[in-house]
């Protein structure tokens, strides 16, 4: 195990196509990626973040990828609390990057065409570990869920929670109905958050120059279930809400479901 030029950690042999396990710093999750890495190729996190391999930290083994993403929770928690309690404001994203992560584009969406054609896939696999999707475990983590949500008065801070419990219940959606539940209902609650984000980004950006990168996975996770259902209508609506609020990608998303639907 070493680390990059940029303090990353780079746990993997060059050169051979294997499954690696890579930490995104920007949303604090794990996804698998198989390929034949080298430290100049770029990935796309399903948050949107994209970086070359080598500003990413890498691991060759699954539970090594978990403790180092335990870790760093702490220390991201530790750093986010003692800038609250310093009285330095938080950006409005909600998101604290401990590293200097790129942020372009004031406003930005996670859903593109070509991220969904990568080969980054943590949004669409299910949890390998079957403690994790146990009752207890479910209604506990949607208890935490609740608790953040409980707290969250600020619109960009609930935007923040709603995405994470967005990506958690879309990849348990089959293990439990609960989790297809909450899914469904956390996607609406960000779209009706959507237009205020938007409209508050767009306006800090022209008043002050401050550029506030918002990125939604609720448009595509929901059209991504109407699909499995058959409900090309329903799906054809996220689009095109989602186009007319100027997500990139959807557009086209739009005009494919319509020829789908015929």
């Amino acid at each position: 195990m070493g680390t990059s030029d940029q303090g990353f950690v780079q746990d993997y042999a060059v050169g051979r196509r294997q499954e690696l396990f890579i930490y995104c710093r920007l949303c604090r999750r794990i996804f698998p990626v198989i390929f034949k890495p080298r430290p100049t190729v770029r990935l796309r996190c399903t948050c949107g973040h994209e970086a070359p391999l080598a500003e990413l930290d890498v691991f060759d083994a699954e539970r090594a990828a978990r403790e180092h993403a335990q870790f760093y929770e702490k220390v991201y928690q530790a750093a986010k609390s003692a800038l609250r309690e310093a009285g330095v404001p938080l950006p409005p994203s909600g998101k604290f990057r401990l590293s200097d992560f790129t942020a372009p584009g004031s406003v930005s969406s996670a859903d593109t065409p070509e991220e969904d054609a990568s080969d980054i896939r943590s949004s669409y696999r299910e949890p390998s570990d079957e403690s994790d999707v146990t009752p207890a475990s479910m209604s506990a983590r949607l208890d935490g869920f609740d608790a953040r949500l409980a707290g969250a008065d600020d619109p960009f801070e609930r935007h923040e929670v709603l995405s994470e419990l967005i990506e958690w219940a879309f990849v348990r959606r089959h293990k439990d109905p609960t989790a297809r539940a909450r899914l469904l209902a956390a996607c609406h609650d960000d779209i009706a958050l959507a237009t205020r984000l938007v409209d508050e980004a767009r306006r800090r950006l022209k008043s002050t120059g401050e550029r506030v990168r918002l990125s939604f996975t609720s448009f595509k996770h929901l059209a991504l279930v109407h699909e499995e259902d058959g409900e090309l209508e329903e799906a054809l609506a996220v689009a095109e809400r989602a186009a007319a609020l100027g997500l990139k990608g959807y557009a086209e998303r739009a005009d494919e479901l319509r020829r789908r639907r015929g």
